[in-house]
């Protein structure tokens, strides 16, 4: 009972040691819990979720039938083109791009017209300065939504004289009907040559109709193709070939279902010509749209998906800058060759440094969650239970990962060096700068090193989703802690056993 007592009493002799000595360092302890809260607030405040305004030149020849679409359409482009005026000199244009005077140079095709009807796209080039990858996405995205809405005022042309051509189409209609009307009361009086008369004219007319419908309403029976509707042609084509069986030897009362029959399709198609036009011209030529929603329990602002990779990330670095430091500066100092000679095991050693580092750093935690949460309204959709274990188990495992570290640096300098390296090495393979599937696979196996890979999953999962912890990353973090504490124990014992 008494060899359990003085084990417990050495492991918390080192624990008052190490936390009495940090909390003599007050500006340490103010950098630590301030330092972070303060990053986060500014990058809070200063992050812009805007669009770019490109500050953009136009080139256009002088005689180009362009000039005048672009003089009136180029202030009217939104806010992310601002119109720095149009010239027709290619290479004043370059100039002023390569000075930065502008940020982006739209050559304009010279003639549309005439480049569409040799088959081929009328190409708008867009030429930029930049060397930033996602600035240089952003110009291609830009481009492609403009040339879209271009496109889009071309199709919305073209179903505006559609429903030109189909009140034609209607009156054409209305005239094949009435002789229709004329072929069928004709055979039910038994009239046979004004009924031949009729019929011949029904199919000239409907001939006329079909080529007509399918010309001047090709738009409208695409839309219907699409939507799975029944196209406007296709009746026509029907029609067409019930007007041609008027003409032939059938019985007289068939023939005369025939044409009440053409009368009843002509009026159903004069019914769609109708609803066309009565349609929306924007809805027309985009029929399908998309609503894009998320079935979490909060909505995300730029900032708030970032907050748990930054905790997950300074609370790393703390406890692997802290435990790193720790018994490199006691083997400098000398304090390892009184614990030699003194009763002290290099486990209650190393333990008692361990839950003296897991208590500030999980105060720490505790007081940089409470002012993300609390005072910068970062949403918490989980279980405050399952936070804390996640961040308790990341602690864990970032001291051991600490404790690793000082044993096998030489001076601090080295120390601090390995914890820089450790950093850098979070920040572009945890998940904190580019998500893990844009890493080739041998790589991803550093990203799974680094404890805080593990505790940036988790956390974004308790505080972003609500979900209870992934069992096999909480398992494999507790295992990494577990490994790297047992490793630095039997280092830290060779240590004391050489001094």
């Amino acid at each position: 009972m008494r060899n359990i007592f003085q084990f417990f009493i050495r492991i918390f002799a080192f624990v008052r040691k190490e936390i009495i000595v940090i909390l003599r360092q007050p500006r340490l302890v103010f950098s630590l819990i301030l330092g972070p809260f303060l990053i986060l607030l500014l990058f809070g405040i200063g992050y812009r979720d805007t669009p770019r305004t490109m500050r953009t030149l136009f080139v256009v020849p002088d005689d180009s039938p362009m000039l005048p679409v672009v003089e009136q359409y180029a202030t009217q482009l939104g806010q992310q083109i601002s119109s720095q005026g149009i010239i027709s000199d290619p290479a004043e244009a370059d100039r002023r791009l390569r000075n930065g005077e502008v940020d982006l140079v739209v050559v304009v095709p010279p003639d549309p017209a005439a480049t569409v009807r040799n088959n081929e796209q009328a190409i708008f080039n867009l030429y930029h300065y930049e060397i930033d990858p996602y600035e240089r996405a952003y110009i291609e995205i830009l481009g492609r939504n403009y040339t879209e809405e271009i496109n889009r005022l071309v199709l919305l042309n073209a179903a505006e004289q559609g429903k030109v051509e189909a009140r034609s189409i209607q009156e054409q209609i209305s005239d094949a009907r009435e002789v229709a009307s004329t072929a069928r009361i004709a055979l039910e009086a038994g009239n046979e040559e004004e009924a031949r008369a009729a019929s011949q004219q029904l199919t000239e007319d409907v001939g006329v109709l079909a080529v007509a419908a399918g010309s001047g309403l090709a738009l409208l029976s695409g839309v219907d193709t699409t939507v799975g509707a029944e196209t406007i042609q296709a009746r026509m084509e029907a029609v067409q070939q019930m007007a041609a069986t008027l003409n032939s030897d059938a019985a007289t009362a068939e023939r005369a279902q025939t044409a009440a029959a053409v009368e009843s399709e002509l009026t159903a198609v004069d019914s769609l010509l109708s609803e066309y036009e009565e349609l929306d011209s924007q809805v027309l030529i985009s029929p399908f749209g998309v609503n894009t929603l998320s079935i979490t329990d909060t909505s995300l602002g730029p900032t708030d998906f970032f907050v748990p990779a930054v905790i997950a990330l300074l609370l790393q670095h703390f406890a692997v800058t802290l435990a790193g430091l720790s018994i490199v500066r006691e083997r400098q100092d000398g304090p390892i060759e009184l614990f030699r000679a003194s009763p002290v095991s290099a486990f209650q050693t190393l333990v008692g440094k361990f839950i003296s580092y897991l208590i500030l750093t999980l105060a720490l935690g505790a007081v940089l969650t409470a002012l993300v949460v609390f005072l910068l309204g970062v949403p918490m959709l989980g279980n405050w239970g399952h936070y804390a274990l996640v961040v308790f188990v990341l602690l864990c495992a970032s001291l051991s990962l600490g404790f690793f570290v000082s044993l096998s640096a030489k001076t601090d300098s080295q120390a601090i060096q390995s914890a820089m390296v450790i950093l850098l090495a979070s920040i572009f393979f945890s998940g904190f700068f580019l998500a893990l599937y844009r890493l080739w696979g041998p790589v991803q196996v550093v990203s799974w090193a680094l404890p805080v890979t593990y505790g940036i999953n988790l956390l974004q999962s308790v505080m972003l989703r609500g979900q209870v912890p992934n069992i096999i990353l909480l398992g494999a973090l507790i295992l990494y802690a577990l490994v790297l504490f047992l490793i630095s124990w039997w280092r830290l014992g060779r240590v004391m056993a050489r001094q």
